[in-house]
């Protein structure tokens, strides 16, 4: 089958893409700004931009079916009405004078009296597809988890800790891995409802917080953990400072949907066309991982740490430790205006570093930079001062943990070949 899917760059259409490729279909895939080294064909298609002008997209020859899995986890009433209903309705036009089927990845929640911002775009737009009249499925997922995704990263961040405070946990909600949600795709292919339908996507567990957070402890070989919920006061103003910050984790919308129930018949699905869903501990056998999860608690820690020691060392220097630089230098031999251009100088550069370390555009040169100059400072004293190297306090040789500490943060998937993590 030849099919157009939208939203190929995002967690489900990443996943949906190389499914839908293995399986054997011809797939167009398209995202705003494709990446020329991608796999397989793809396409420039921005839902904002289709909105506007209709017309700002050259439809594809032969497209037997258009999937849409583009989505936005925002707050921006605007963007999500631009994006997700004015930009999904011109798309399910085109597909509809083109005569192609439909296929909208919706979101669970959004049938019955949305009151988000994200689900009623979504609800908008699901009422359009249905109400053109021709062969389409709108597939609501409950929270799907699995490699990429924000929600996951956020869960998995929060799954090492042994007790963490949670926004609710006594709403419940059916998890299912992404894996399930391709498996899901393909099979209504397979099986292509007789009339326009829409379909809930839903994990065979009811789980609470905790125990969704139990079941990727225990997929790290962890045991238990122990939950409390925020006060109310305490999760709104974090929700009020989240929302301000542009935070996709916590925020208003997404505290307004932890304290409430996400639930659904998995039936209508199997009876549609034969999928269920396994277990989510079924799926928890490649992802996540202990040692990536422990990755992301200890990431913005360090990062901290050493943005602490950067600007520490700056603020000294400059105060109280002047003088002291000033004499470890007129042990090197350099004393006068030199050594003065010295240590001011180099205090602006350790501030310079700290706060490249807090500046996500800038982590990755400053991640690099700090290595250079803790190679060049050590070599430095190692040269000049080399009795500095059997100082009780160890001063040179701690260097070391700090270099390595910052090859680490450097290395991280999240560093490694792009400017922001």
């Amino acid at each position: 089958m030849r099919i157009l899917l939208v939203g190929a760059s995002g967690f489900i259409g990443r996943h949906l893409h190389a499914a839908l490729r293995a399986a054997g279909h011809q797939v167009l895939a398209t995202a705003r700004h494709p990446d020329p080294a991608a796999d397989g064909d793809w396409l420039a298609l921005d839902l904002a931009e289709l909105a506007r002008d209709p017309r700002s997209f050259a439809w594809p020859d032969g497209i037997e079916l258009a999937i849409n899995a583009a989505g936005l986890l925002s707050t921006d009433r605007a963007l999500l009405h631009e994006v997700q209903q004015l930009g999904a309705c011109a798309l399910f036009e085109l597909a509809a004078a083109r005569g192609a089927r439909v296929l909208q990845i919706s979101a669970l929640g959004a049938e019955d009296a949305p009151d988000t911002e994200f689900l009623a775009s979504k609800a908008a737009a699901e009422r359009h597809l249905l109400d053109l009249g021709i062969p389409a499925v709108v597939l609501r997922p409950s929270l799907v988890l699995g490699p990429g995704a924000t929600s996951s990263r956020w869960l998995q961040r929060l799954s090492p800790w042994p007790w963490t405070p949670l926004l609710d946990n006594r709403a419940r909600l059916q998890p299912l891995h992404v894996d399930d949600l391709c498996g899901a795709v393909l099979a209504l292919l397979a099986h292509w409802p007789a009339q326009p339908c829409s379909l809930a996507l839903v994990g065979p567990e009811a789980l609470t917080m905790g125990q969704l957070l139990d079941r990727l402890r225990a997929a790290q070989g962890w045991g238990p953990g122990r939950y409390w919920t925020l006060p109310r006061p305490l999760a709104a103003l974090g929700a009020r400072l989240g929302e301000l910050g542009g935070w996709c984790a916590l925020n208003r919308q997404t505290l307004h949907l932890a304290r409430r129930d996400n639930l659904a018949a998995a039936e209508p699905l199997a009876e549609a066309c034969g999928y269920r869903c396994l277990p989510l501990a079924a799926r928890l056998q490649d992802w996540p991982q202990a040692t990536h999860s422990l990755g992301l608690v200890l990431q913005p820690l360090l990062l901290a740490l050493l943005a602490l020691v950067w600007l520490g060392t700056a603020l000294a220097c400059l105060g109280p430790g002047f003088g002291w630089g000033l004499r470890i230098l007129g042990e090197a031999g350099i004393d006068g205006w030199p050594a003065r251009i010295a240590v001011v100088g180099g205090a602006l550069l350790d501030a310079a570093l700290g706060i490249g370390l807090l500046w996500r555009r800038w982590r990755r040169r400053a991640l690099q930079a700090q290595i250079a100059v803790m190679l060049g400072y050590t070599a430095l004293i190692t040269w000049l001062l080399p009795h500095y190297w059997f100082d009780p306090f160890q001063g040179v040789g701690k260097n070391l943990a700090l270099l390595a500490v910052s090859l680490w943060l450097l290395w991280l998937p999240g560093e490694r070949g792009r400017s922001e993590p």
